[in-house]
């Protein structure tokens, strides 16, 4: 089974130009079974497509879909409002999915969870996928929506399921070859980069007992953000203890046209599943 988490900038390339042809290319070559997506509008029309682009997508890849709104935008001329959130794409059936909504102060745009649970091949496995997206700006804000989702999360602790997406914050585990504070800071001045603020999100996470899917079975390039030149990496597949023993693999999607398809890279694990 392969999972994919992508955050696709709302089908907006790195290049400043909207094609959903170019996201669909990349989630097609990666061969995957499920796919977080985040930064998605929907329903979004386009005058390409003639349909919203999330069903567009599905029915291109031949996938059942799921969307989980975090924030609305009223349009002008009392054309409905658009949503944007989170969505999931699935090979197999999703037979339910929640939206839940994720504390933002004020001056913080919302943010979601999408929730969904897909049955596997053989109508005999479910597995739930979580799928986010953090604040942008403050660490505080991010770990106080972690522990917001860890709340529902919670309820499957003792099940196989994902937390994947672009949690905006990084792991300490990327930064482990320094030896001191100092050194740390110095590299990261060297990148053209503001200081690392403590990181509380993943260590968070991994006290409640997830695995992250990169440190364990990473190959290649690890950067995800920004493309072209990616130097940081905020998405992540987070996996529950059960599946853990099945992971193989984990790896950047980089082939063309990732790098201009949105301004992250699409990050993918296999499982033995």
């Amino acid at each position: 089974m392969n999972l994919l988490t992508y955050n696709v900038h709302y089908w907006e390339g790195s290049d400043g130009v909207t094609d959903v042809e170019r996201v669909i290319e990349v989630i097609a070559a990666s061969r995957a079974d499920i796919i977080g997506l985040n930064e998605v509008f929907h329903p979004h029309l386009t005058a390409a497509l003639g349909q919203p682009a999330l069903v567009y997508m599905a029915e291109r890849l031949g996938m059942h879909f799921a969307f989980g709104q975090a924030q609305a935008f009223s349009l002008a001329f009392d054309r409905p409002a658009q949503g944007f959130g989170n969505a999931l794409l699935c090979r197999w059936p999703i037979l339910a999915a929640a939206a839940h909504h994720l504390p933002a102060p004020a001056g913080h745009s919302p943010r979601g969870l999408l929730e969904a649970r897909v049955l596997l091949p053989g109508a005999e496995q479910t597995l739930t996928l979580y799928v986010t997206h953090l604040d942008p700006r403050s660490e505080a804000v991010r770990l106080a929506q972690t522990q917001a989702l860890l709340t529902w999360t919670a309820r499957d602790r003792a099940r196989p399921h994902v937390l994947m997406g672009d949690l905006n914050s990084y792991s300490t585990a990327d930064w482990c070859g320094y030896d001191s504070e100092a050194a740390l800071q110095a590299a990261v001045a060297a990148q053209g980069w503001d200081a690392l603020y403590p990181a509380q999100v993943l260590p968070r996470l991994d006290k409640a007992g997830y695995t992250d899917a990169w440190i364990l079975a990473g190959a290649g390039q690890a950067a995800t953000y920004e493309t072209p030149d990616a130097r940081f990496r905020i998405d992540y597949i987070l996996l529950s203890r059960p599946l853990v023993p099945y992971l193989r693999l984990c790896r950047r999607i980089d082939a063309a046209p990732a790098a201009l398809a949105s301004d992250h890279y699409p990050l993918a694990a296999t499982l033995d599943l």
